[in-house]
């Protein structure tokens, strides 16, 4: 018989910081698999409860008072300023929306990193990805993305490259990146401290989510690494049959 290989020694999750799972199914905290540990509470409305047929759970935010948050003081290590990778399953509704944060650890301009969706009205819907350097900013963008439509979409960086790689579906996707290459974020660890935030933009009322983020094994994830090409394809292949 096939040997079950334990969660935390699957390789792709070697350096995992963030694995949330949604899975509690009521009350205001949902809770992270990954090592280091960062519980999250859900705020606002807040958002609610679901699951897909397959048994998937997932959270529905309503794009003007859903979102989750975990202090300042419990995420320290996702203060990352070198390689990273993050990853979210989202079902986007723009209707109605502007730019949509799925998640943030960050003060813009300032410190920290910024993953967010817009829908583009010449170029449709675009994930983008923000590093911050104490006044200024890197930014880039790859579009393809759809409404209405579970994909697993996220960024991988490189420090040494100053570059980053937009994904969706497990792909590599023309990444735009603005003059100077994507700088390291600046650390976010001096006052005011900032929280991680699911779902909303740091101060917590602006750019707010509205669809749905996946949970389960296939929660919003991050890692102080950077994944390879078939690391993020073998993370869609053997997750997206969840959303059949």
């Amino acid at each position: 018989m096939p040997v079950a290989i334990a969660f935390d020694k699957k390789s792709v999750n070697h350096q995992l910081l963030l694995g949330l799972t949604f899975d509690e199914m009521t009350g205001v905290i949902t809770h992270d698999r990954a090592k280091p540990y960062h519980p999250m509470t859900l705020s606002g409305t807040p958002a609610t409860w679901n699951s897909l047929p397959s048994g998937l759970p997932f959270l529905r935010f309503d794009g003007a008072n859903d979102y989750l948050q975990c202090s300042a003081a419990l995420t320290g290590d996702l203060d990352i300023t070198g390689d990273f990778t993050l990853l979210a399953w989202v079902k986007p509704n723009f209707v109605g929306m502007g730019a949509m944060v799925i998640m943030c650890r960050n003060g813009t301009d300032v410190c920290g990193w910024c993953m967010w969706l817009y829908d583009n009205p010449t170029l449709g819907p675009l994930l983008s990805l923000r590093t911050n350097q104490g006044g200024s900013h890197s930014e880039c963008w790859g579009a393809g993305f759809t409404a209405g439509e579970w994909q697993l979409v996220g960024y991988t960086r490189n420090q040494a490259n100053v570059s980053a790689i937009c994904f969706r579906n497990g792909e590599p996707l023309i990444t735009n990146i603005g003059a100077g290459g994507m700088l390291n974020p600046v650390a976010c660890a001096g006052a005011p401290a900032k929280k991680l935030l699911i779902g909303v933009q740091d101060g917590e009322g602006s750019n707010f989510f509205k669809g749905d983020i996946a949970g389960g094994e296939c929660g919003p994830r991050a890692w102080d690494r950077e994944l390879s090409i078939p690391e993020m394809k073998y993370v869609f292949l053997t997750e997206e049959h969840w959303f059949s």
